[in-house]
């Protein structure tokens, strides 16, 4: 369960359901460092947290690059003494057919969604384990529970988040850690080359109300879990 205070690291801070999560977490007093790659977006992110009460700085981080992601963890908890609560949001992909992607745009989904999921716990494990306590939200999708058109990458990419979850979840429970996956549907983001506030709100989800979702899985009692949020659109059909 949050409390004031605690220390939340959230990647892919920097735009649509990160940056509403952390908007809603500065407002409980949490102390908050947000990765993510767009430097200009993440600034003005930090701004707008502390303008709301909380303790925040932000690293530039791509969660593709395991030392990156130790260095920011490290600092993390060398700035605040402890980390409570890892939420790992960062996530990328786009709509084609399987055979229209180049190698190197799989290389990326897959690297980005499941690879940065994995490198982040890897490096937060540690600390969580010495304190005896922690949350680890990973944020997956709805595909990664019922498979879709032109999206295979990521499609096998956020499968591999919501195993992965399930998996980490038994092996640290008993330290204490809580191990979660969220698996939004379509949310009104700049995901897949969108601009948020674009999308019709009939079939997408508003990230500030996805990001309310989260707030409540990080706010149970500490003897429960949500192992798995599948939530999505009322109108969305695939």
């Amino acid at each position: 369960m949050l409390k004031p205070h605690d220390v939340v690291v959230i990647t892919g801070a920097s735009r649509g359901l990160g940056r509403h999560l952390a908007h809603q977490l500065a407002r409980m007093s949490m102390r908050l460092v947000l990765l993510a790659r767009h430097e200009e977006d993440l600034a003005e992110v930090v701004s707008e947290v502390v303008d709301l009460g909380a303790d925040a700085f932000a690293i530039p981080l791509d969660v593709t690059q395991y030392e990156a992601c130790k260095s920011a963890i490290d600092t993390a908890c060398e700035q605040f003494g402890r980390i409570d609560v890892l939420v790992n949001n960062a996530g990328l992909s786009w709509w084609k057919p399987f055979d229209t992607w180049s190698v190197s745009e799989i290389d990326t989904v897959v690297d980005v969604n499941l690879k940065g999921t994995l490198y982040c716990s890897y490096a937060v494990l540690p600390y969580m384990k010495a304190q005896k306590a922690g949350q680890i939200l990973n944020v997956a999708s709805d595909v990664g529970r019922r498979a879709v058109p032109n999206m295979g990458p990521y499609v096998a990419a956020k499968h591999g988040v919501v195993g992965f979850s399930g998996s980490l979840l038994r092996e640290v429970r008993a330290d204490g850690i809580r191990v979660m996956c969220a698996l939004p549907g379509i949310i009104d983001t700049y995901f897949g080359g969108a601009v948020e506030g674009s999308r019709d709100p009939s079939w997408a989800m508003y990230p500030e109300d996805m990001a309310t979702a989260l707030v409540h899985m990080l706010q149970q009692p500490a003897n429960m879990v949500t192992d798995e949020l599948l939530i999505h659109p009322l109108g969305q059909d695939y």
